[in-house]
Parts: C-alpha cells; sequence; structure tokens
C-alpha cells in the first residue's frame, strides 16, 4: 500500500489564522470541525490540551452548553488566552504542560508560537526555530489530578508536540471513568520522548490505545487496526488521529463515520478540483461548486456564504476566459448556470437570493435570468 499523498497534501495546506496570524494546516479547523461537530454532547465538558490561541474552543464550545478546560504550558501564550477569553466564564485555563507525572519541568518556549515542548523536536526544526526560544520552568501536572472532580467529559483534544501519550497516560483514571472521543496529534514529534523507559515509536500508540479500549482512527476515516494500514499511514499521510472508545464503534462505524466522510471527501475534492482547468472535458469544479453553494447557504450566516461566494467570484474569474464557458457544459442545471453567472458577475446579494428558494419557478429563475448583464 501506498500513503494518501493527494489527501495528504490537502490536508496538510499550512493556512494562516485571519486574526492571530499565526500558521496552522487545513485539517485542524476544516476536518476536526465536522468530527467535533458528530461527536460532542450538548452538555459535554471537554478539554483542550495545548489550547495555543483557542482555535479549537472555538470550534467545541458552539457545540454543547459546557465548559473547556484549557492546558497550555507556554507563558506568553497562556498570558495571551487570559487576556482574549477573560469574558468568557467557560473557558478554563491552567498554565502547566500534561504528562504523567507531578512536579516542575524545563519548557522549550519557542518564538513561533505553537512549537513549544518539553523536549526538542522535528517540528522545532520544520518551524525553522533555530535560536528563537527560552527554556522556562513550568509546572508538570496530570490530568486525573488537575480535573478529578470534574464531570460529564466528553472530548479530549491533545496537540503538545510530542508529549500526547503521556498526557494520555495521566489521564488513564478520567479515561476510564469518561470514555471520551479524543483528537491527538500523532507524529514525529512523539519520537524526542520515551514512555515506560522505551524510546517511543510509530507503533507505541498501537499498542497503547487497544490497552485504553480506544479504535484509532486517520484524519480520513480510515481504521488503523490493522499494522499494515497502521504502517501505510501513521508519520506518513496523517499527523493526527481520532480515538474511538471501543463501546461507541460501532455506532461511530454506522453513523457517525459515513457523514464524516462525505464530508471530509467533498473539502479535499473541492481543493483538488480548483487546481483542474475549469474548461477540462468533465467540468470537475464547476458540477460540484452549486450544491456546495446550496450548502453554505443553507447551513451558515449570511456573511459567511457571502464570503464564500466572493472566493468562488475570483476563482472563476481567473480561470474562465468567457462568462459564456458557464452555458456550455452540458452538466449543470438551467438555476446551476444562472447561480454560477450571477456569481462570476460579482452580483452575490441576487446570487444569495437564488440559492435559498426552496421552490423555485420557472417565473422566478426568469427573473434572475434578466438580472444577468
Amino acid at each position: 500500500m501506498h500513503k494518501l499523498t493527494t489527501f495528504q497534501t490537502v490536508a496538510y495546506e499550512a493556512v494562516i489564522d485571519s486574526e492571530s496570524g499565526v500558521a496552522h494546516f487545513l485539517n485542524d479547523t476544516a476536518f476536526f470541525k465536522e468530527f467535533y461537530a458528530l461527536v460532542v454532547g450538548s452538555n459535554d465538558n471537554v478539554i483542550d490540551v495545548g489550547f495555543n490561541i483557542g482555535m479549537q474552543t472555538e470550534l467545541l464550545l458552539p457545540l454543547t452548553k459546557g465548559v473547556c478546560y484549557g492546558f497550555e504550558a507556554s507563558t506568553k501564550i497562556y498570558d495571551h488566552a487570559v487576556a482574549k477569553y477573560k469574558d468568557n466564564p467557560r473557558i478554563i485555563l491552567f498554565n502547566a504542560a500534561v504528562s504523567n507525572v507531578q512536579g516542575k519541568a524545563s519548557f522549550i518556549d519557542t518564538d513561533v508560537w505553537g512549537a513549544g515542548s518539553l523536549n526538542y523536536t522535528a517540528g522545532m526544526e520544520y518551524c525553522s526555530v533555530g535560536e528563537g526560544y527560552s527554556t522556562i520552568e513550568v509546572d508538570l501536572v496530570m490530568m486525573d489530578d488537575v480535573l478529578a472532580k470534574a464531570s460529564n467529559i466528553g472530548l479530549i483534544k491533545l496537540d503538545i508536540e510530542g508529549a500526547e501519550i503521556l498526557a494520555l497516560d495521566g489521564a488513564k483514571n478520567l479515561i476510564k471513568h469518561h470514555r471520551p472521543f479524543m483528537v491527538m496529534e500523532y507524529c514525529h514529534n512523539a519520537l524526542s520522548f520515551e514512555f515506560r523507559d522505551q524510546a517511543i515509536t510509530s507503533t507505541t500508540l498501537f499498542g497503547y490505545a487497544k490497552e485504553l479500549g480506544y479504535k484509532v482512527y486517520n484524519i480520513y476515516g480510515i481504521c488503523l487496526s490493522n499494522i499494515d494500514v497502521w504502517n501505510t499511514s501513521i508519520f506518513k499521510d496523517t499527523s493526527d488521529v481520532f480515538l474511538i472508545p471501543d463501546e461507541q464503534h460501532e455506532r461511530w462505524v454506522t453513523e457517525l463515520l459515513p457523514v464524516y466522510q462525505y464530508k471530509i471527501y467533498d473539502k479535499i475534492l473541492a481543493r483538488m478540483e480548483a487546481a483542474l482547468p475549469l474548461q477540462s472535458p468533465h467540468y470537475f469544479m464547476l458540477t460540484a461548486l452549486p450544491s456546495r453553494i446550496y450548502d453554505s447557504i443553507n447551513n451558515q450566516t449570511m456573511s459567511q456564504s457571502m464570503e464564500y461566494m466572493a472566493e468562488i467570484q475570483q476563482q472563476l474569474n481567473n480561470t474562465l476566459e468567457s462568462r459564456d464557458l458557464l452555458f456550455v457544459t452540458q452538466k449543470l442545471t438551467r438555476r446551476a448556470e444562472v447561480l454560477l453567472a450571477l456569481i462570476y458577475d460579482g452580483d452575490l446579494k441576487s446570487a444569495y437570493q437564488l440559492g435559498s428558494i426552496k421552490d423555485l419557478t420557472a417565473s422566478d429563475l426568469a427573473a434572475f435570468e434578466l438580472q444577468l448583464s
């Protein structure tokens, strides 16, 4: 078997957060958002280990009435998070590194936000940290101790630059009691750590997840219980994994996973199609765009949909020599042709109105056709 190189290229495309300017990978928001929506209950409390700027917490909190317990070791990032969320009582922050022991530890606090770790890692090389760091003393805590009295933990997210397995090991009782779904980074950074007096390898989690009673999936929704599949994917086409409680596995496979895969495959295909010529014989992107626009209109705010259509307008203007090409594919409905033409012309308000109509009549469509310049 070969790794899913194209999927990996799309999922781990670097994206800049518009508010903070901090870089992250596409899957950190586009994929995880879909997973969270499926597994987080309306009254769940959640744990964000490696809180950073709060990106994951902001995806989680709208899904539940519960609270988020956030752990951040970097003092400067913690201070930023405290200031940012000081008026949100549902976010409870701890300035500490999470592991399987308590005490004090040295933490490499990098100038590149999010690359800091208890040990020097491959991620620091990737981020070209160089001499841009300081070593600080931090509290080392175990979730079993800090959150011993926490209730209704439905999800744990871990991204602490290689120390994720140690953090899991320090939360065995919490995991046993609450049986949360989990999302964790598992990449080459882990190779800088030891677990049970042995160097962590790519297969350490393979055995440890079984001890915890969990099935491991990569971010594309592929089960990694087969060791050959594991070795094809881990550290190769995925740097993050989902951990599914054994007792939830049947529900995950039959009810939740198909929804997740439909969502993220469409996101992957949208990125791939955007790189194809719009005038190709199959018109891959054009045929998929209308349904994505309708989905945005039906499931997002108007401002979000307008922003999405503005991106499509730029894409169409940059790649189509003429608007007339929208009407010759023989693969689009007349409504879809008019919708895309309105977007091409920049009449996003009319396009939004057209996409919002549930039961479109011929006279309705004719009125929109008249608006085409």
